[in-house]
């Protein structure tokens, strides 16, 4: 089961309607971290907000190189 451990504030990017954050989720024992992406676009009638993710980096919960604050919102 995937559960989401972490999210970051969301914060501006470039441009007026670009927002950026990241979020860490727990499957098994790999952390992923995601980086999130919400932008306002107009289609020619209406504005709509148009959102992805992509994973940027996981570890194992067991890894060194995971981020050391993280181990506190694993209950291993």
């Amino acid at each position: 089961m995937k559960a989401k451990i972490y999210a970051t504030n969301e914060r501006k990017g470039y441009g007026k309607q670009n927002y950026y954050s990241n979020e860490y989720w727990l499957e098994d024992s790999t952390v992923e971290k995601y980086k999130c992406h919400r932008q306002k676009t107009f289609n020619g009638d209406e504005s709509e907000w148009n959102e992805s993710k992509e994973i940027v980096d996981s570890w194992d919960i067991n890894d060194p190189n995971m981020p050391s604050w993280l181990n506190k919102y694993i209950h291993k």
